[in-house]
């Protein structure tokens, strides 16, 4: 265990139950999830011999739920017993992995691991709803506490999510992915039993949960009109949905990219590597930073857009891997302001809606960016344009910022 993880779960004792309790069930969740992901991929390649358009479907079809999440948003808002709800979902959750390992044993036909992958996915969007709206319940809707399970969640989540990761590529050398599959359980169990500890009183709902056609519809272009009002905040997430594909992308291509320099593609281990250790090193930096949320983005794409398209334009390799440590360095930070943003921009009995409209926009730019190699595969002048657009980003949105200040 590492120092700083050593820190932090001793400074975690020192906060209320529920922030104990929110930490640990987190944690945990999060090493299960790694253990599924990694597992579930291995065991498509190594079993099914999985091809790469099939490898490409299997993913898309992961994130239609999500695409169509902001659909049934407003019902999640007008659910009282939040937290109950979220441990029925996440038991579900339990299930369905051993569902899937079930099907992995038996060998069934890859379509019948798509439709329960789906199943999967479209638990995970219900699910982050839950989880992003109980947190203010839980903390009782302290803005102070609230930030700070944020500094702790972003940073125990990147350590964990580098040493869980390890740990199973580590485990997969000995034991098969079924083990591995397997070993997810307790750890999904272990995080639901700390949700279960919380103690939360079943708030009033935001909107009265009549079942009528007319209140569905009502409902959910309630929830749209909501988010489009906060402008600021949700032009950044916008921008964030659009960069997010566009890095995605990119980091898919980054084998090309790593050849088209004549580097070997072996050492694509290193870039994810640099890219994961910088992540860390900027959410380990985040709480020490004191700016407003919705300002600090302009400097994150001015700066981060940067670096990135320095990587692409520097000759020297060198000065390409101090540029893309320095963008990803950037963007560890800014995960842990988007998370601070979101809690203080938008209303707590909203955060249902607002988070299912977020991860439809992930999705729907993931999908449309996953699309381009099919017809572009340029890495080089991708990275150019991508990035210039997140120096535009970066400039606008402080033009506007700063307009709005001036008034």
């Amino acid at each position: 265990m590492t120092t700083t993880m050593k820190k932090t779960i001793a400074g975690i004792q020192s906060f209320p139950f529920n922030f104990r309790q929110l930490i640990y069930g987190k944690s945990l969740l999060n090493i299960a999830d790694s253990f599924y992901a990694v597992a579930l991929s291995v065991g498509l390649v190594s079993i099914y011999h999985i091809e790469a358009g099939q490898l490409s479907t299997f993913t898309l079809i992961a994130m239609i739920p999500a695409m169509f999440g902001f659909l049934v948003g407003a019902r999640i808002d007008a659910i009282k017993a939040k937290k109950n709800w979220l441990i029925a979902c996440q038991s579900m959750y339990v299930f369905l992995v051993i569902l899937m390992t079930l099907c992995m044993y038996m060998r069934v036909p890859v379509a019948v691991l798509c439709a329960v992958n789906f199943l999967f996915y479209c638990l995970t969007s219900v699910m982050s709803a839950l989880d992003t709206s109980v947190i203010p319940q839980a903390l009782d809707d302290d803005e102070e506490l609230i930030e700070r399970s944020v500094d702790v969640q972003y940073l125990t989540g990147n350590i964990l999510n580098i040493a869980s990761n390890f740990a199973a590529s580590v485990l997969l050398g000995f034991v098969t992915y079924s083990v591995v599959l397997n070993l997810s359980v307790p750890f999904f169990v272990a995080g639901i039993f700390f949700f279960w500890r919380m103690k939360i009183s079943n708030n009033q709902p935001l909107i009265n949960s009549s079942d009528s056609a007319e209140s569905t519809r009502y409902r959910f272009h309630d929830s749209i009109r909501y988010f489009s009002q906060q402008r600021v905040p949700s032009t950044i997430i916008m921008c964030e949905a659009f960069l997010s594909g566009a890095l995605d992308v990119l980091f898919a291509l980054a084998p090309l990219y790593l050849v088209s320099i004549h580097i070997d593609v072996t050492w694509i281990g290193l870039v994810i590597a640099i890219q994961q250790g910088a992540d860390l090193l900027g959410s380990v930096c985040a709480p020490f930073i004191r700016i407003k949320p919705t300002h600090f983005f302009c400097w994150d794409y001015i700066i981060s857009g940067t670096a990135l398209l320095l990587v692409f334009v520097m000759p020297s390799i060198p000065a390409k891997i101090i540029a893309f440590a320095i963008g990803y360095f950037v963007i560890g930070i800014s995960g842990n302001y988007f998370s601070k943003m979101l809690f203080s921009s938008y209303d707590h009995q909203r955060l249902g809606s607002v988070d299912t409209i977020i991860r439809s926009l992930y999705a729907i730019f993931g999908i449309a960016f996953l699309l381009i190699p099919n017809f572009y595969s340029n890495i080089t002048v991708l990275g150019i344009v991508f990035n210039a657009a997140t120096i535009l980003f970066g400039i606008g949105l402080a033009i506007h910022i700063y307009a709005k200040l001036r008034m």
